[in-house]
């Protein structure tokens, strides 16, 4: 059926173009859904970041800055700890030594035939009534 077109107080029919321009504007404005705006580059997709993700991105930059840091500190430190071991190791092993040498020293100096040989450069006697064994 023909649309009526109303002009200068008549009503006439509508052109067949004028029918097919006015069909599809209200097409248009029945199904056309909204347009949606896509990023069309991961560079445009960088410049809309929101600001938690903003933060999100510089505390883990920072994180991993600090946990770095935290690994070269730990590691100096453990490095200065085995350097101090090895120092009390080597002192220990050299008081071990000079213990060893005095427990020489001494169990030369006690020897019986040492005592009895200065005893006598002394002028002392042993007097066999004195002497004890000891067990």
């Amino acid at each position: 059926m023909a649309e009526l077109k109303f002009q200068e107080d008549q009503f006439q029919p509508l052109t067949p173009e004028e029918q097919t321009e006015q069909s599809t504007r209200y097409a248009d404005q029945l199904i056309r859904p909204e347009v949606v705006s896509v990023p069309t580059s991961p560079a445009h997709r960088l410049a809309v970041l929101s600001r938690l993700e903003k933060y999100l991105i510089a505390s883990i930059i920072i994180g991993a800055i600090a946990l770095g840091l935290f690994t070269i500190n730990l590691r100096t430190t453990i490095s200065s700890v085995e350097n101090a071991i090895s120092t009390v190791q080597s002192e220990i092993t050299t008081n071990q030594n000079q213990i060893n040498d005095l427990r020489q020293e001494k169990n030369e100096l006690t020897k019986t035939d040492r005592i009895k040989k200065i005893a006598e450069e002394k002028g002392l006697t042993n007097k066999e009534d004195n002497l004890r064994n000891v067990k």
